[in-house]
C-alpha cells in the first residue's frame, strides 16, 4: 500500500490523560500529521467542533466529564459539528467492557483500538478507515457505520475526505460543505421514504374498509395517525429537493382528516377511494419519480378527476 499522506489531513484527537494523549500524538507526528488539535473532555470536544471540521477524530472513551459514545451520537445526529459523517476512532482501555464497546459502535463509532495505543494498530484502523470503511446506513433512528443489525438498512453515499485526502487530493473548504450537504439531502431522503412506507401501510390496512363504507374508532384512529404522518412529511419537506411532494402529503392529509371528522354520519367512499393513490403518488415522490410543484398538481388533479367525477 502507499504511503499515506498526513500533509493535509486534520485531525482532532480528544484524551483526559495527557500522557495518553501525547502518545498518539507521537504516532500522527510521526506519519507526517502536523494538523493536531488536543482536546480533554466533551464539553471541550462541543467548542472545538463548533469552529472546525476536522478530517478524524480520535477520543478516549471514558472522557472527564461523560462518555464520547453520547458525544459520537450526537455528531451522527448532526447537533454537534458541520459533519456528520466525520471518521471516529474509539480509544479504550484493554480490559474495557465489551458491552460500553458495542454501545459506542452502535451510536455510530467507525472503529476501535485499545491502549496502549501502538502505531501499528492505530495505522491499521487508520488504513481501514482508508480502504474498507463501512458504509452508512440509515433507519428511522440511526445514521452511521452499517452495524450487524442494519442488514437491509437504506445505504447512502457518505462522504469520506480523510481517505481521499490521505491518498493526496485536495479538498477545499467549500468542496467539504457541498460533499456534507449533498450527503444530509440523502439522508433526509430515506426518512422521508421511512414515513412514506409508513403511511402506505397504514392505509393499505384500512382503505378496503372505508371504501366499502364502514367506520369505526379503530379507523378514526388509524386516519388520525396518516394525518399525523403527512404532516410530519410536511414539516421535514421544507428546502428539500423533495418540497414539491408536500403538495401531496397537503392533498393526503385533507382526505384523511376529512373521512375521520365525517366518518360517524356517513363515510364519502370516493373520496376514500383517493387515498391508495395519494399514498402511492407520495411514495413515487420520496423516490424521486416526481420531478417538480407542476407535476404533483397535476397528478393531484389527475387523481381527484379520476375518482370524484360523477
Amino acid at each position: 500500500m502507499a504511503k499515506l499522506n498526513f500533509g493535509n489531513v486534520g485531525v482532532f484527537l480528544v484524551d483526559g490523560d495527557a500522557s495518553a494523549r501525547q502518545g498518539i500524538r507521537h504516532i500522527l507526528f510521526n506519519e507526517g500529521c502536523r494538523d493536531i488539535r488536543l482536546g480533554d473532555d466533551c464539553k471541550e470536544v462541543v467548542a472545538v467542533l463548533g469552529q472546525n471540521d476536522p478530517d478524524l477524530i480520535i477520543a478516549e472513551l471514558r472522557l472527564p466529564d461523560g462518555n464520547f459514545a453520547a458525544v459520537t451520537q450526537k455528531i451522527r445526529q448532526g447537533k454537534i459539528g458541520h459533519n456528520p459523517f466525520v471518521p471516529i476512532i474509539l480509544v479504550v482501555v484493554e480490559d474495557e467492557d465489551p458491552k460500553a464497546v458495542k454501545t459506542a459502535l452502535d451510536m455510530g463509532v467507525d472503529d476501535v483500538v485499545s491502549k496502549p495505543v501502538s502505531a501499528v494498530g492505530l495505522m491499521a484502523r487508520i488504513n481501514r478507515l482508508v480502504e474498507k470503511r463501512r458504509p452508512f446506513v440509515v433507519t428511522e433512528d440511526y445514521m452511521g457505520p452499517k452495524r450487524a443489525q442494519d442488514e437491509g438498512a437504506k445505504s447512502i453515499d457518505a462522504p469520506n475526505h480523510l481517505s481521499r485526502k490521505l491518498k493526496g487530493e485536495k479538498i477545499g473548504f467549500l468542496d467539504k460543505e457541498m460533499d456534507v450537504a449533498a450527503a444530509e439531502e440523502d439522508v433526509k431522503g430515506c426518512r422521508l421514504q421511512f414515513i412514506g412506507d409508513e403511511i402506505k401501510s397504514l392505509i393499505n390496512g384500512i382503505a378496503p374498509r372505508l371504501e366499502k363504507g364502514e367506520f369505526d374508532r379503530d379507523l378514526r384512529n388509524t386516519l388520525a395517525r396518516v394525518v399525523a404522518e403527512a404532516m410530519r412529511a410536511q414539516d421535514q419537506l421544507e428546502n428539500t429537493r423533495y418540497e414539491h411532494v408536500a403538495r401531496l402529503c397537503s392533498s393526503l392529509s385533507g382526505v384523511a382528516g376529512q373521512l375521520r371528522d365525517t366518518g360517524e354520519d356517513s363515510v364519502d367512499q370516493r373520496r376514500a377511494m383517493l387515498l391508495r393513490p395519494l399514498s402511492q403518488a407520495i411514495q413515487v415522490g420520496f423516490a424521486g419519480g416526481i420531478a417538480s410543484e407542476e407535476a404533483a398538481k397535476t397528478i393531484v388533479e389527475k387523481i381527484g378527476a379520476g375518482i370524484l367525477k360523477t
